[in-house]
């Protein structure tokens, strides 16, 4: 599943194949349980923005200058795909046509992807811990006494109300990285023990964004460039995992066998 980093290059991905080219419909493919858009401009330009784990296209009409808002999440396996018109891949359920003949689609097999028009980022979601560090800080140490942190730490960094963009890769990644920290205590117990997990929480992903992208399933960097592995943790043979409450598959330091909760 795309994350923080994975987001982020998605949307530089977006915004260099629509640099300079002018929209004229978006067309959703009928298999898709998605909702139909209406965009009501004859001839628009596409910019993309990330937050976290959403991604917002931002559609302006040329002739007006009014912007309609398309709220996205990528589910499990979608991403953007730009190619001719007419040569879209299988599984394109947003084909948003250029009037130089090429196509930028959004692709996903899996169907788990969402939009929707809106005027906001999700409610549900905290800030960005790149792009809004102090906030990031300031909304998890408010609520550090609510009942969310007293579940383990390697569970509650899924949390996207106050975790918005750290997945199963980067919570492995991060934890990993705090050696004498145990994974299995409370997240208000961790955090107070070892604050520096929210600084990891910005630079772990700003790292995975520099070297193109988790190496995770499903996913491949849209410019097709790495430079470099950095995860050791997550799909290490070496490593134990199990599963959480939400049967997604947590990687950690064998040396925190017997502390499992």
């Amino acid at each position: 599943m795309p994350e923080l980093a994975e987001i982020k290059l998605t949307a530089d991905y977006v915004n260099k194949s629509a640099n300079g080219l002018k929209f004229t419909n978006v067309v959703k493919n009928p298999i898709h349980k998605g909702k139909e858009l209406d965009i009501p401009f004859n001839k628009f330009q596409i910019t993309a923005e990330s937050r976290g784990k959403e991604l917002v296209l931002y559609l302006k009409d040329l002739s007006s200058k009014e912007t309609q808002k398309l709220f996205m999440t990528m589910g499990m396996t979608g991403y953007f795909n730009q190619t001719n018109t007419n040569q879209e891949k299988k599984h394109a359920h947003l084909k948003f046509h250029s009037t130089d003949g090429t196509t930028l689609s959004f692709v996903d097999v899996r169907r788990f992807g969402k939009w929707m028009l809106k005027e906001e980022w999700a409610e549900n979601r905290g800030p960005d811990p790149t792009k809004e560090f102090e906030a990031f800080k300031e909304n998890i140490v408010k609520n550090l006494d609510k009942a969310a942190f007293k579940h383990p730490i390697y569970f509650v960094l899924m949390n996207q109300k106050y975790f918005n963009g750290i997945g199963n890769y980067l919570r492995a990644e991060i934890l990993y990285r705090l050696p004498y920290l145990n994974p299995f205590i409370s997240a208000k117990e961790a955090i107070l023990e070892e604050p520096k997990i929210l600084e990891l929480c910005r630079d772990i992903p700003n790292l995975a964004y520099v070297r193109g992208g988790g190496e995770i399933k499903d996913w491949d960097n849209p410019f097709g460039q790495t430079s470099g592995k950095f995860m050791k943790c997550y799909g290490n043979p070496n490593m134990l995992r199990i599963k959480d409450k939400n049967a997604r598959m947590f990687w950690y330091d064998p040396k925190w066998e017997g502390y499992e909760k």
